[in-house]
């Protein structure tokens, strides 16, 4: 891995001519950018006052119709039994500015630009712990069909509440890239097979917990109708309740990953303008409420993170009418010494995995859909009660920094008929938040960066250009390249003497097409001292980062995040590739990799021009010319054993072609020594400026084929 200031120089021939290997793995010249091992960094403290509660409000009449005609003095905001000032008002509406209110003042004080915040962003929570391959099956069809239903204001991402598959899907509107993401959902059952009486479901074993009779006695009976006569009840209770222990412990780990998945995905939706819509798509799960178990979720979290992101929850049950014990069923199978007790748990069971996607719903201002054989449906249901809805904020009374929960409670006087849902609560901020610890600080760097390479979204306080793309270098595996550029302007340098200080730390992370983990890239920490020269050619050229990794074929998605020392401000990107197989024997081009003339260089009558690499940031002048090098993998050769190939390079932009070479031969001596490398130059001069895309088509001959590839690039003044 490489990060890199500044421009590097490599001399090349004319006719152009180029190793890429050369190119990327070379060492770079570095403006004093030291890397050094992460470590903690400045956390900035919480601001002194009070903070600004929003709500996302929904009215709905007795046909469950949205109502859109109140105004800000129809609503009473109460926060624990204390009546609030209502200091921000708005009318939401997807795609219909028209309802939005006159008030122009509280428009002002929404989270960013009202139109803005007039998208929709929807995260399908797959509870893929908790929920049956069958119903998964009929959950994914709804949701494949939902698909093209969507307006043009909605983003739709997809996450895996067990962790372990990673990231599915970032948010996007392209309709292939999310069916695509569907389609690779499957069902994370884990559970232990328990062997031997007593066969204690999952909401037995709750009930046990609690103290129950029933539950134990039940449990007791099915261990001693496996028991000689005359074995001792006293023992087999005790080994009722370990039993009972056990599949608790195991089902409060399960509960607590997917809680916490669904609590981290609402934290960091923070930062997005707009409606914030999450569809938790499960079979229902036990809370552990009445149970001693210490690690039970408390569901005010999730009320909490809905009420400082802004995100609200609704709770899909996929069991639809007709629905068998959900996971644990005990000993069903079997005989029942007690068949109306074990009937009667069983409902009771049902009610109760149900109860817990009710809260969370609930808490946050949404609803639980249940009971429908038509997953679809409910999914419409849910998505035309987002659709309008009335934005209203507040300065708490009570700005004590006492960490307690704050219950919050909306009315509409004089409209009993109304149904009001909207967020319940949220923990007020403590006094030992501000005061951070060094382990607090290192531990907060971590956290931010974990957070931002996980990031349904762009972090964006700091821009990081992303490029991805393949090389064979001849090797078993080929290699993924991973190229990208942080925006030094949008760091925040410090001025001492005459240099300017920063420091950013850099990660990043592979997914292969099934979420999982394939490579991490080490945190590398950059302490940036610059002179006064060195820190303005920083800020127009930014800080380059680079990886090779050797990966097997296949779908990948990578992810790379920079978080700024100091203030904590991040940055993050990412990008899919395919990676071929070349063992298929497909014409196959790796790149184009775009180069750029050092200053005062270009198209010279030099015998070599320096170049730098603007793979990541690639932008040019009018003046000056475009440099390109790809590979030519898996060509063919004709009876004499040499390969036909030609090459030609177009340049479209606005829709339409603006540029373009003559088709010419690839010739063996513009090949390096590794797999048919190419290097190839464009004049930008008849193109004004604006946004471009180079594709390169080279063809094979002697088998007629034709690959294609494209990249973007920008040409300025």
């Amino acid at each position: 891995m490489e990060m890199r200031l500044g421009h590097f120089d490599v001399r090349i021939a004319t006719p152009v001519r180029l190793l890429l290997p050369t190119l990327l793995l070379m060492s770079a010249v570095r403006v004093r950018a030291h890397e050094e091992p992460p470590r903690a960094g400045d956390v900035p403290e919480f601001a002194a006052g009070t903070e600004l509660v929003r709500l996302d409000v929904v009215v709905t009449d007795d046909d469950g119709r949205a109502i859109s005609t109140l105004m800000r003095d129809d609503f009473v905001i109460l926060e624990d039994g204390r009546e609030q000032e209502i200091s921000q008002f708005e009318i939401y509406a997807i795609g219909d500015p028209a309802l939005a209110s006159e008030d122009l003042e509280a428009s002002a004080a929404l989270p960013g630009e009202i139109e803005g915040y007039r998208r929709r962003y929807l995260v399908f929570a797959i509870d893929d712990v908790h929920i049956d391959s069958g119903n998964l099956s009929h959950a994914k069809r709804a949701m494949l069909s939902l698909v093209g239903q969507l307006k043009p204001e909605d983003q739709v991402a997809l996450v895996a509440t067990s962790g372990s598959l990673g990231l599915y899907q970032e948010f996007s509107d392209e309709p292939a890239v999310l069916r695509r993401a569907i389609s690779r959902i499957v069902p994370q059952l884990r559970r232990t097979a328990w062997t031997g009486a007593p066969q204690i479901s999952e909401y037995q074993a709750e009930l046990i917990e609690r103290g129950d009779p029933l539950a134990l006695d039940l449990a007791v009976r099915e261990i001693l109708r496996e028991e000689p006569p005359g074995a001792d009840p006293e023992d087999a209770a005790r080994r009722a309740r370990r039993r009972a222990r056990a599949v608790r412990s195991e089902s409060s780990h399960f509960v607590r990953t997917t809680l916490e998945t669904v609590e981290g995905v609402m934290r960091g939706l923070a930062e997005l303008p707009g409606r914030k819509v999450m569809i938790l798509v499960s079979d229902g799960f036990l809370m552990g409420t009445g149970t001693n178990d210490s690690r039970a979720f408390d569901v005010r979290r999730i009320t909490d993170a809905g009420t400082r992101a802004g995100v609200v929850v609704y709770s899909l049950d996929t069991r639809g009418l007709v629905a068998g014990t959900p996971f644990g069923a005990g000993d069903r199978d079997s005989p029942s010494l007690m068949p109306g007790v074990r009937d009667a748990m069983e409902r009771r069971t049902e009610d109760a995995v149900r109860d817990g996607m009710h809260d969370l719903a609930k808490g946050t201002g949404g609803f639980l859909v249940h009971s429908r054989n038509d997953i679809g449906a409910g999914l419409s249901e849910i998505l035309r009660d987002t659709e309008t809805c009335y934005l209203l904020a507040y300065q708490p009374s009570n700005a004590k920094p006492d960490g307690r929960f704050r219950k919050i409670d909306i009315r509409v006087p004089g409209h009993r008929e109304l149904e009001i849902r909207t967020r319940k609560g949220y923990y007020a901020r403590k006094v030992e938040d501000s005061v951070p610890t060094p382990e607090d600080a290192g531990q907060r760097a971590a956290n931010d960066l974990r957070s931002a390479l996980s990031s349904l979204y762009p972090r964006s306080e700091i821009p990081i250009r992303l490029s991805t793309d393949f090389l064979d270098l001849g090797s078993a595996e080929s290699q993924l390249v991973v190229n990208s550029n942080v925006d030094l302007a949008a760091v925040r340098f410090r001025r001492v003497g005459n240099r300017h200080l920063a420091v950013v730390v850099i990660a990043g992370i592979v997914y292969d097409d099934a979420g999982l983990v394939v490579a991490s890239l080490a945190p590398q920490r950059a302490s940036l001292r610059l002179k006064p020269a060195e820190y303005r050619r920083a800020v127009g050229e930014g800080l380059k980062y680079y990886e090779v990794l050797g990966l097997a074929p296949g779908s990948y998605e990578v992810r790379v995040a920079v978080r700024e020392e100091g203030m904590g401000r991040l940055g993050s990107a990412s990008q899919r590739i395919r990676i071929p197989d070349l063992e298929q024997g497909e014409l196959t081009l790796s790149g184009p990799f775009l180069l750029r003339a050092a200053p005062g260089h270009d198209r010279s009558e030099e015998v070599t021009t320096p170049l730098r690499d603007v793979q990541a940031f690639p932008r040019f002048e009018r003046t000056e010319s475009l440099y390109y090098q790809l590979q030519v993998l898996n060509s063919k050769r004709d009876a004499a054993g040499e390969p036909h190939l030609t090459i030609r390079a177009q340049v479209f932009g606005g829709g339409r072609l603006r540029a373009s070479t003559l088709e010419s031969p690839v010739a063996l001596a513009q090949m390096g020594a590794m797999p048919l490398a190419y290097a190839g130059r464009i004049g930008l001069d008849p193109l004004p400026p604006g946004k471009y895309e180079l594709q390169v088509a080279v063809t094979d001959h002697v088998d007629n084929r034709i690959a294609l590839r494209q990249v973007g690039f920008n040409v300025e003044q």
